[in-house]
């Protein structure tokens, strides 16, 4: 417990970023949106998805290698035993980052855009795939496998939600706009 709760820690100091970045795009989303601009709409979740898996790859990088020595800043006792379980997370964390960028970046654009429902049933998607992952691992009582719950629903969540924003980009739109919906209104 002790590692889970110092490892999640560690987590979320790193993963601030991607926060920042779906507040960001529900912004723009909704600027955009508003101003009837499709083609910027794309190019800003384009730019940000670029930009997210940039900040992805340095920040798995950091965290799957020095990572653990952040175990410091959270724990005062017995650091060294729980280091190696730390880690052990950190890692695999480390390797699902650009999923959880795409969950944070689309979630929060796609409710920018105005579909509130269809990023709640990504989060439902995600509570299921966290659940079932967490479930198989409690039942093997493996710490690896209550590791990977959530990148499993990160993985099942940035699925759905690339798909929904593809719906949304290519039906929707055409709908609102008419068929001339790439050129700015």
């Amino acid at each position: 417990m002790a590692a889970f709760t110092a490892a999640s820690k560690i987590e979320q100091v790193v993963t601030q970023a991607y926060v920042a970045m779906g507040t960001t795009m529900a912004t723009y989303g909704a600027q955009n949106i508003g101003a009837g601009n499709v083609p910027r709409i794309r190019q800003g979740f384009k730019a940000c998805t670029i930009l997210g898996i940039g900040y992805s790859l340095v920040a798995a990088t950091f965290i799957m290698t020095v990572g653990k020595y952040m175990t410091y800043l959270f724990v005062s006792e017995d650091v060294d035993i729980i280091m190696s379980s730390v880690d052990i997370y950190l890692k695999c964390i480390g390797l699902f980052f650009i999923p959880l960028a795409i969950v944070n970046i689309y979630r929060n654009g796609i409710q920018g855009l105005g579909y509130g429902l269809l990023p709640m049933m990504a989060g439902v998607a995600e509570l299921i795939g966290r659940g079932v992952v967490a479930l198989i691992a409690a039942k093997e009582r493996s710490y690896l496998g209550v590791c990977l719950a959530s990148p499993a629903a990160w993985v099942l969540a940035g699925g759905l939600l690339i798909a929904m924003y593809y719906y949304i980009m290519n039906v929707h739109m055409k709908k609102i706009f008419g068929g001339d919906y790439n050129q700015k209104v």
